[in-house]
């Protein structure tokens, strides 16, 4: 194997030298050829030939098929490749370039930065474009301006293995914090709720939370409880998105349930001296809170993904992240006129596993349940009944299934005011699963633990 001596100066957009380098490393070593298809793909390559060979040599890999350089030349020759690309001379050519196997990485890194350059690039310039033409609104152009630069940055994260060595340091250390903080079981955001910090330890940093009812049943006040009497005392940052209620009315309902004074009473005013003073207290309270509220109607994920990542940049101590609701949102202009339902809340399920992941700190995401329980004699609710997609069970690490039993006789009873709410933990990734129960005050929306009160 001839070894190149030199490679010329790679240019801001690319260097071909280092994608040939790579090809003949593959050539010669199915380790290597392995190692290129993990980090790169086609289009990372600026050279055309190089880009076509490389995609040959990945169906080739995936087929299957040996790839060297006798069976190379043959497959690009079925394809009507060969004579166009430079004939056998070409692959003379490279054989004579080619860097030794152990040291593809260095190369991979080199194709892998410029790929990213170049897609950062294109986004400026696109986003110049955008920019340019004023019948395009301001949130849709920062929307895709986040998306580009977003994707090209998902360039450059490869998929290296990690050895056990590596990760048990800080694991460990993890696991001797919990053994030395004297019997201390909340290692996540704590709920307010004992029942729910028992089954889950507190809501984890990088979790996905969905907490799925039929309308009606409390799943907001649920979370927004678990936002505002959670935490501990740390108050750190909690972000709401509601995309169904405005921020005025969720504020109404925080002082509500705060001052134990009847919400329909406190929007219209109709409480006496005594009670004004609860609730001039309360808002005090909540004010104090640092519960941030964003109450746009329309949201994608990719918006989603965005805000919540300037919100990190500003508030690094975030804390929680509360979504109502998950089916309110939309993938993307794009990808709704495209995409089926079902393919639309996956992917508004993998943004919002991403996001937890990405922001390290729980996400609690509301979900619709379909009508399927409402024609079953037992209408507690299934994981079968989430609303849209499989998917959201399986991105999720905990779901939890809310259940009224009063909600069907509520006509009947106009005067039951407490009702007792049980809550399923459906999934739990790293728990148990199994049923609590809550005393729901519905006149003040809001959870009490079972026998509170």
């Amino acid at each position: 194997m001839k070894m190149k001596s030199s490679m010329t100066q790679p240019t801001l957009l690319g260097s071909p030298d280092a994608e040939r380098a790579i090809l003949g490393a593959c050539i010669f070593s199915s380790e290597a050829l392995t190692l290129a298809l993990e980090n790169l793909k086609p289009d990372d390559f600026i050279d055309d030939r190089s880009r076509q060979i490389f995609s040959v040599m990945g169906e080739m890999y995936s087929a299957g098929k040996p790839v060297d350089y006798i069976t190379l030349p043959d497959e690009l020759a079925s394809k009507g490749l060969l004579e166009r690309l430079g004939g056998n001379s070409y692959f003379d050519e490279l054989a004579e370039e080619i860097t030794h196997p152990q040291n593809i990485q260095f190369y991979l890194d080199i194709v892998r930065d410029h790929a990213v350059r170049r897609k950062i690039l294109n986004a400026g310039e696109q986003i110049s474009r955008n920019a340019a033409i004023y019948e395009k609104s301001v949130p849709d152009i920062l929307e895709k301006a986040e998306k580009m630069l977003f994707d090209a940055g998902q360039n450059n994260r490869n998929g290296e293995f990690r050895h056990s060595r590596e990760i048990i340091t800080p694991v460990f250390a993890n696991i001797d914090m919990l053994r030395r903080s004297t019997g201390k079981r909340i290692t996540g955001y704590p709920t307010g709720f004992s029942d729910l910090n028992h089954f889950t330890g507190g809501l984890q940093p990088g979790s996905l939370n969905i907490i799925a009812a039929r309308p009606s049943m409390g799943k907001t006040a649920f979370a927004l409880n678990i936002a505002q009497f959670g935490g501990g005392d740390s108050n750190a940052p909690v972000l709401v998105f509601s995309l169904e209620m405005p921020a005025e009315q969720l504020v109404q309902r925080m002082i509500s349930a705060e001052s134990g004074v009847d919400l329909s009473r406190l929007t219209r005013g109709l409480f006496d001296s005594v009670e004004f003073d609860a609730v001039r207290i309360a808002a005090d309270t909540v004010a104090k809170r640092n519960i941030y509220i964003n109450d746009s109607t329309q949201l994608s994920a990719m918006e989603f993904f965005g805000r919540c990542r300037r919100f990190k940049m500003r508030h690094p101590d975030l804390a929680l992240i509360v979504v109502d609701y998950l089916q309110l949102m939309s993938s993307g202009e794009q990808a709704a006129r495209t995409a089926s339902r079902q393919q639309e809340v996956s992917d508004i399920s993998r943004m919002m596993k991403a996001t937890a992941r990405e922001m390290n700190c729980p996400v609690i995401a509301l979900s619709q349940l379909s009508r399927n329980a409402e024609n079953r004699t037992d209408k507690k609710p299934q994981l079968a009944d989430l609303r849209d997609s499989g998917a959201i069970e399986q991105d999720a690490d905990v779901v939890m299934m809310m259940f009224r039993e009063d909600y069907y006789s509520e006509n009947e009873n106009n005067d039951l005011k407490d009702s007792q709410a049980d809550i399923r933990i459906a999934k739990n990734r790293n728990g148990s699963t199994g049923v609590f129960h809550l005393t729901f005050k519905r006149e003040i929306t809001r959870f009490y633990n079972f026998g509170e009160i």
